[in-house]
């Protein structure tokens, strides 16, 4: 799922009533290996195999990954003699998870954006990954992609495949190395933006959680505790969100435009294709867009403020094992070899998707892929979206607020009075 879509349907599925208490007790399996199966999985030696007679079912949740998981599958079987049935679950839908894990009728192996992968486990959806497979995956897999599945100190997935807001810049427009600075774009933007002419030196959507988040960032403001998972805390009432706001008010003067016309992607994808803007924050989605446009174009990381990083958030497309998948470990080694060099292989040609492994210097294709590999470098400065429940009232707040600031319309002291204001409604009306 691309980043841009999934933060819309993020806000929708959090919104809806989670099913977690639906009352079903786990398999005996399922209860061996997840609640018991940390000590079982400790005192295992030696490989991992798959059970004898074992068949799997994998559900993706795009259809643009189904040529990728067919073609995984059966390099797959080819291997380890374990037939997988690859289906297209579409849009990832929490209901019918919940409901087909629990009736038995669900995939062994099933895709989820990372933000689901607490609800999962507190439901007992997810196997409990055995410690030889965890200790793999910690020595290959991006530290923050390992964030997005480890709970409690257990591994209860594989982050499969990352994505990242980067800077994209057109090589045509700007001459030797990129800007690293807000304070450098802004020099170089005075003798550049032409707003008749729709000409601007740098653009970025503010109207969206996520896209605003390097900005509100700057100051060191991170929502719902430091690892994205207290309830309670998304932190409005700190000096570090206003001083965000006030970064994202500056930024109207790197780009005099009205909030509404940057909240057009394709007003800002085919301002940078046709040359009218040099730098433009999006993410991997968009290279193919690039690449079809003929852009010369390179990536490289977010702008400084005031010396100040810019952090960005983080997705992750996860592979999670069923708790009630009957070949567990067969399971596990599926959702592991997603992240081999084979499957990373695999993800990039067939699904054109990145990695979340550390080193992709033997991933052929992506290892030779200079845009894409920019983005991985950039993916391992950033932080998991927050997996908190409340997330979606920090999304909804977050649209109400920002581009109200960015436009001169609110204070930045006001609209953080006001964040604070709606998220107190937003708890009473629970």
């Amino acid at each position: 799922m691309k980043l841009k879509r999934m933060i819309a349907f993020t806000l929708s599925v959090l919104m809806a009533s989670s099913m977690a208490g639906c009352g079903k007790s786990l398999p005996q399996n399922a209860k061996t290996t997840s609640a018991a199966g940390s000590t079982a999985a400790s005192s295992a030696t030696g490989e991992l195999k798959p059970e004898s007679g074992a068949k799997l079912k994998f559900r993706t949740s795009s259809a643009s990954q189904l040529n990728f998981a067919k073609a995984l599958a059966k390099k797959f079987e080819a291997k380890y003699g374990v037939p997988v049935t690859a289906e297209d679950g579409s849009v990832y839908d929490q209901n019918k998870t919940n409901l087909e894990a629990t009736s038995g009728k669900g995939p062994d192996v099933f895709m989820s954006p990372h933000d689901k992968t607490i609800e999962n486990q507190r439901a007992g959806l997810l196997l409990k990954l055995d410690d030889r497979v965890a200790t793999e995956l910690k020595k290959d897999v991006s530290d923050v992609a390992m964030k997005t599945v480890t709970v409690d100190g257990g591994v209860y997935g594989v982050p499969v495949s990352i994505e990242t807001y980067v800077m994209f810049y057109n090589k045509k427009l700007v001459k030797g190395s990129p800007a690293t600075s807000y304070e450098q774009l802004m020099k170089e933007s005075k003798s550049f933006n032409n707003a008749g002419q729709n000409k601007f030196w740098f653009l970025s959507h503010v109207s969206e959680g996520a896209t605003m988040f390097p900005m509100l960032s700057a100051y060191g403001y991170k929502p719902f505790g430091e690892n994205g998972t207290d309830n309670d805390k998304p932190d409005f009432d700190k000096p570090e969100f206003e001083k965000g706001l006030e970064v994202l008010k500056k930024y109207h003067d790197l780009m005099p435009a009205a909030s509404g016309d940057l909240a057009n992607w394709d007003f800002l994808t085919n301002q940078f294709v046709t040359g009218k803007t040099a730098y433009l924050i999006s993410g991997p989605w968009n290279v193919k867009t690039f690449r079809d446009a003929k852009a010369d174009f390179g990536v490289t990381s977010l702008p400084t403020y005031d010396g100040k990083k810019e952090t960005s958030f983080a997705f992750v497309q996860n592979a999670q094992v069923s708790a009630y998948s009957k070949y567990p470990k067969a399971a596990q080694l599926f959702a592991q070899y997603m992240v081999s060099n084979e499957g990373a292989e695999l993800l990039y040609s067939d699904a054109s998707c990145i990695t979340s492994r550390k080193d992709i210097s033997q991933v052929k294709g992506l290892a030779q892929d200079e845009q894409l590999s920019a983005i991985v470098k950039c993916f391992n400065d950033s932080i998991p979206v927050p997996t908190a429940k409340r997330i979606s009232y920090f999304w909804t707040i977050c649209a109400n607020v920002g581009p109200a600031v960015f436009d001169g319309q609110m204070t930045p002291k006001a609209a953080a009075a006001k964040a604070k204001s709606d998220w107190d409604s937003f708890l009473k009306a629970e």
